[in-house]
């Protein structure tokens, strides 16, 4: 069912069968692409620390974040991992902190210190983009306590403008999103909550639940919810809450997780895609005038296939079957699937796809996270990446057929609408079981490949080399806004190679809690050129261009066209 039956199955299975486990073998061998663990051997080596191991809060369970990004604007994908804390604090001193590591090629350098981005509070998941338009990214921190806004100064280090930017909430957050909603070339943010803790602890910090003949931690049904938060960049440094003027309040206070900002109706505004656990999924439809509305039930992606609400965490956004329409996966708890929403285009409704495309069942035992589409392989189509781990330390104790500890998953598109789960074939990568959240993907060493990064909880981080994915054709591209956000989040880039056509949008906040290179990757197969390359920029300025070579990084700006690969 998952591609990793128990030790039984296979004692069994060498025993009456001896020939079919060395053709197993022999299939993983013959796989083009592996992925090999590499973070302990590159010095990204961070140990996540979130609650005391045995995970007696909600707030232990919940952190995942990191990012990958170029703070140095040197090329090539830097870390940025973030940390945790616990409900009792740290009396020996030394709480654990954020770290954010530079790439210089042949390993990861550790330059938390000087960057000034050491961060000791309960971290959550952050965002990257480049908020005030000065050619730098800046980097934006969700935490259980007040958010952080650091701007970057463009000579290796940065500054807390959380106060003077107005963008220090300090309840429960979670994920968050930059992205231009109002079209006037700066970023706006949303951010999602989760819980009232404070109010928990405060009032019933004991309280304990039993689930499955296991006393765990409470929550969060029973703890009152937050409330999100849309901020509008003023183009001064400072934003202004917006929540209630753009009509988009969370009235509900549902449990907010994941967020994505993305155009899911194919009009040219970015709208808001939010995982609420244990409630409706929010889909906030962009209206054009400042204000939004919440579609997700009318549109099909609120609730799961049953019409019953999911413990969703995390998002993948997508167009994974090439039809120029982008779809919905969302991640939830074990034994509830994950979820595929396909895009219908016309009439902009979503049918729930995942028993047919193949994942449902693979995913019924998992409890899944993180989760992005990407091509692995490079051959033209979208594959998906999960994240696992379950919430419970206590089910090492217990006897009920499912792990702490769980593998990832790849699922590989196999083009026509269905996806095969892989995992167990492909490389040593894939072996690893730990308590993943979420993830970030980028080709950090520039090889034309995806690789992945995955955040553990009370554990070291999993970063995936791709070794082989760069077998087949690829091509990178850049964005550099002018009448746009300089980083042009929210920008469409089409690709056409004879009758393939492929889409994707440069977005900030991803996955679970977590951020993805801002570079837009496309597999191309074996193809030699690509016909048409188009760009879409939220300004509504359109450019095109023909014949483009394949196999190299392309940086495109948007008043100029194709330029240097490093600006």
């Amino acid at each position: 069912m998952n591609g990793f039956p128990p030790p039984a199955y296979w004692a069994c299975l060498r025993w009456l069968c001896p020939g079919v486990l060395s053709a197993v073998a022999a299939v993983s061998a013959e796989r083009p692409v592996q992925f090999v663990d590499v973070a302990d051997q590159l010095g990204v080596a961070l140990m996540n620390v979130s609650g005391d191991g045995e995970q007696q809060y909600l707030v232990d369970t919940m952190m995942g974040g990191s990012a990958f990004l170029d703070y140095d604007r040197d090329g090539d994908l830097d870390l940025y991992v973030l940390n945790a804390s616990s409900v009792h604090g740290f009396p020996h001193g030394d709480p654990p902190q954020n770290a954010l590591y530079r790439n210089d090629s042949d390993a990861f350098t550790n330059t938390t210190e000087p960057s000034g981005l050491g961060d000791t509070g309960w971290a959550m998941g952050c965002a990257v983009a480049d908020y005030d338009n000065d050619g730098d990214v800046d980097l934006y921190v969700t935490n259980y306590g007040t958010n952080v806004m650091y701007a970057n100064q463009a000579d290796g280090t940065f500054v807390d403008v959380t106060q003077a930017s107005n963008v220090g909430d300090e309840r429960f957050s979670t994920g968050c999103a930059f992205f231009d909603y109002d079209r006037d070339g700066d970023l706006d943010l949303y951010v999602a909550n989760y819980v009232d803790f404070r109010k928990f602890m405060a009032s019933t910090p004991d309280r304990r639940y039993e689930w499955r003949g296991l006393t765990v931690h409470f929550g969060p049904r029973g703890i009152p919810g937050e409330g999100d938060i849309l901020y509008r960049n003023d183009g001064n440094g400072v934003f202004s809450d917006v929540t209630t003027a753009a009509h988009i309040e969370d009235r509900e206070k549902l449990f907010g997780l994941g967020v994505v900002a993305g155009d899911y109706d194919n009009d040219g505004d970015a709208d808001i895609y939010v995982a609420n656990d244990t409630g409706p999924n929010y889909l906030w439809e962009n209206n054009g005038d400042g204000t939004f509305a919440d579609v997700g039930w009318l549109r099909g992606v609120a609730y799961g296939e049953t019409g019953e609400a999911q413990g969703s965490m995390g998002i993948a956004f997508g167009d994974y079957d090439n039809d120029e329409n982008q779809d919905i996966l969302v991640t939830n708890f074990w034994e509830e699937t994950n979820t595929l929403y396909h895009n219908n285009g016309e009439g902009v409704f979503f049918s729930d796809l995942s028993f047919d495309a193949q994942i449902a069942m693979a995913s019924f035992r998992f409890l899944a996270w993180g989760a992005d589409f990407f091509d692995y392989d490079n051959d033209g189509d979208k594959d998906l990446f999960v994240a696992n781990g379950h919430l419970y330390p206590q089910l090492e104790r217990a006897n009920l057929g499912v792990e702490y500890a769980q593998r990832n998953q790849l699922f590989e598109n196999q083009g026509d609408g269905t996806f095969a789960e892989i995992s167990g074939q492909m490389g040593p990568g894939f072996a690893v079981s730990k308590v993943s959240r979420g993830n970030a993907l980028g080709d950090y060493d520039n090889d034309g490949d995806i690789d992945i990064f995955v955040l553990n909880l009370n554990d070291t981080p999993t970063l995936l080399r791709n070794d082989g994915g760069n077998r087949n054709n690829w091509l990178s591209v850049k964005t550099i806004g002018s009448k746009s956000n300089r980083d042009g989040i929210g920008a469409r880039v089409s690709v056409r190679c004879q009758e393939r056509y492929q889409i994707n949008e440069v977005r900030s906040g991803s996955s679970y809690l977590s951020h993805a290179d801002l570079r837009l990757h496309f597999g191309l197969g074996q193809a030699t050129k690509i016909d048409t390359l188009t760009v879409s920029w939220p300004s509504g300025s359109v450019q095109t261009f023909e014949d483009v070579e394949v196999n190299r990084a392309l940086v495109i700006r948007e008043d100029s066209g194709i330029a240097p690969a490093v600006p």
